[in-house]
């Protein structure tokens, strides 16, 4: 048996059907994303919390953890739960992207949170605006209760900067080539890029700070009509490729893995690499980076000469459930619940960095030990002129795919602009089907 057939017949035999109860009357349900990790501060996280959870709950709910390989991020975990779902055995809980979620829609196996948060006005008004935007079905379900609510900007090496004769981090776009060319004059990359996650987030920053940027990353891409047909996404894509062909970026940008974004930057030959406030905690603060962490700034996007600055805010992965049995509903709604509880969000906050999907009182904010790169951020963010999601959580599940196959083409010149974005549309429309 294949390593993936076992971790696959381990899921399936450890969700299994009906109502799951322990001796002493408790009910059980299983969550395929709360296993410990000495590397994922989220899985750690959420391991801690179900324990929290068990605890507090003892007696009536508890959290039985599935071990599998497809736990984190990576780009078997969509398949994984495919199969289980074809198999009417997804775990009770679980966690995926906005990506995923609209490909796992498509199985009628996901659970709706929606009567839960209709019936329940004070929970529901306490996470903020949009945090449902990228978790919701057509016909209004809710698919997922969000576990973050992150701004995402441009961490920066000040003393690159300074050296380069920047006391600050740019302010459009214009500036940070001007910035590009004096750093590749000094051996150095301006931006640390990955050919995936990171560079799609420059992409979404190039296409948000322009006029109807946001509108195209919100609900225009979704439509899987021609891309090439905006402008805005004609320019920043254009923008994006002379990047790598001036040279201001890594050599190895295309790998699809972020550690070939990250390393170039922890080395101090990048100046500036994009992420969310996780990556304090998974690598600036780790033995890869001595010291780097009292150099990095954090930043929003540049803006366009004729407009303003801007920042993606994204609510990332959510809380999802496969199971239908009613018992086992109460206690994933008692879990939910419990993680989107003020207590819990700035545990996680300090945890990984993210930021909470709720609203939270301000004195227990200033009293939490929360990142202050990331919180800094959050307060520039509420006077930006621009806040947009990120290309991945309104576009089609095959994006990812699609760009990682496409985008090195399209650096090289093998593909012109309007090919590149053609494709881009109809690859991304069928990888997803």
């Amino acid at each position: 048996m294949t390593a993936s057939a076992t971790a696959l017949l381990a899921a399936v035999t450890g969700c299994g059907a009906g109502t799951d109860t322990s001796d002493s009357g408790e009910v059980v349900v299983t969550c395929a994303t709360c296993q410990e990790s000495p590397t994922d501060p989220f899985l750690q996280y959420n391991y801690e919390a179900a324990q929290r959870f068990n605890q507090k709950f003892a007696g009536d709910y508890r959290i039985e953890t599935i071990e599998n390989a497809n736990a984190g991020s990576s780009d078997d975990r969509l398949q994984y739960y495919q199969r289980l779902a074809l198999a009417d055995d997804l775990p009770d809980l679980f966690q995926l992207n906005s990506g995923e979620i609209k490909a796992m829609e498509r199985t009628g196996r996901l659970h709706d949170f929606a009567p839960s948060l209709e019936a329940d006005g004070d929970w529901a008004a306490s996470f903020y605006d949009q945090a449902f935007d990228a978790l919701t079905g057509p016909d209004g379900q809710v698919w997922a209760i969000p576990q973050q609510r992150d701004a995402i900007g441009i961490y920066y090496n000040k003393e690159l900067l300074e050296a380069a004769g920047f006391e600050q981090f740019p302010t459009t776009w214009d500036e940070f080539e001007d910035l590009a060319v004096t750093l590749k004059g000094q051996g150095k990359f301006a931006v640390a890029l990955d050919g995936d996650w990171a560079t799609k987030l420059m992409w979404a920053n190039l296409i948000g700070t322009q006029p109807g940027g946001a509108e195209f990353l919100g609900d225009s891409i979704a439509d899987l009509e021609d891309w090439g047909d905006d402008p805005a996404v004609v320019r920043a894509t254009e923008r994006l490729r002379n990047w790598h062909l001036q040279g201001y970026v890594n050599a190895d940008a295309f790998s699809g893995d972020f550690q070939n974004a990250a390393a170039p930057f922890l080395t101090e030959e990048a100046a500036t690499v994009p992420n969310g406030p996780w990556f304090v905690k998974t690598n600036l603060t780790t033995d890869a980076a001595p010291g780097l962490y009292e150099k990095t700034g954090y930043a929003p996007a540049p803006g366009w000469a004729d407009g303003g600055q801007g920042t993606v805010v994204v609510s990332g992965a959510g809380w999802v459930s496969g199971t239908t049995d009613e018992r086992e509903l109460e206690a994933v709604d008692a879990f939910v619940r419990f993680m989107s509880s003020q207590d819990e969000v700035l545990a996680q906050a300090e945890a990984t960095g993210a930021n909470p999907p709720v609203r939270v009182d301000a004195a227990a904010t200033d009293a939490a030990d929360l990142e202050p790169l990331a919180t800094g951020l959050i307060e520039q963010a509420a006077d930006l002129e621009y806040a947009y999601p990120h290309a991945r959580v309104h576009g089609p599940a095959g994006l990812d795919t699609s760009w990682k196959n496409l985008w090195p083409a399209y650096v090289k010149g093998d593909l012109d602009t309007d090919e590149f974005l053609q494709r881009l549309t109809a690859d991304s429309a069928s990888s997803a089907q």
